[in-house]
């Protein structure tokens, strides 16, 4: 009798589990032959009404934590700026669907170009990125430990903030006027 190979097992276990699955999933004829999965229309606006909820929630602790820190170093609170905040989903969503993660987007270019393209008017203007953090304390904590980023959080010069999340994509943007 041979030995099974572990890796044998695990692949077979994982193609029953996934053609069970694929069995399991309700299917719809699609125009012109084969079989699709549709989610309803209703399904597909709970999911995004909670994954909006989601992103809004963390970007809301990340300007909590980020104007507790402010305070604790004698600095005045952030105030959140609508436009702003768009601009930094737009990017976080823009590098988690472009692949890229950087200062420079390959649509806009730098921040402040972005900035402009918002109409958005600063005389002063930073931004820090991040990716991969699952918590808006983990992302804090991480700025805050790099002096570049903490030295955004913590200019006197930056009156406004908008913050985006997206799949793990994290955007601070930051303005004084």
């Amino acid at each position: 009798m041979k030995k099974c190979n572990t890796k044998r097992i695990a692949a077979g276990m994982l193609f029953s589990v996934l053609v069970t699955s694929l069995v399991a999933i309700p299917v719809s004829q699609v125009v012109g032959g084969g079989t699709a999965y549709a989610a309803s229309t209703k399904e597909s606006q709970q999911l995004a009404t909670v994954y909006a909820r989601i992103q809004k929630e963390h970007a809301t602790e990340v300007v909590q934590m980020v104007n507790q820190v402010r305070v604790k170093a004698g600095l005045k609170p952030l105030v959140v700026h609508t436009n702003l905040s768009n601009m930094a989903k737009k990017k976080a969503i823009e590098m988690y669907h472009s692949n890229y993660f950087s200062h420079t987007s390959p649509k806009y270019g730098s921040p402040f170009d972005m900035m402009d393209a918002f109409n958005i008017s600063y005389r002063y203007a930073g931004e820090n990125i991040a990716m991969g953090q699952k918590t808006a304390k983990e992302v804090v904590n991480e700025w805050m430990n790099s002096p570049g980023h903490k030295a955004n959080i913590l200019n006197a010069k930056y009156g406004l903030i908008g913050v985006g999340y997206y799949n793990g994509y994290w955007v601070q943007e930051f303005i004084g006027k």
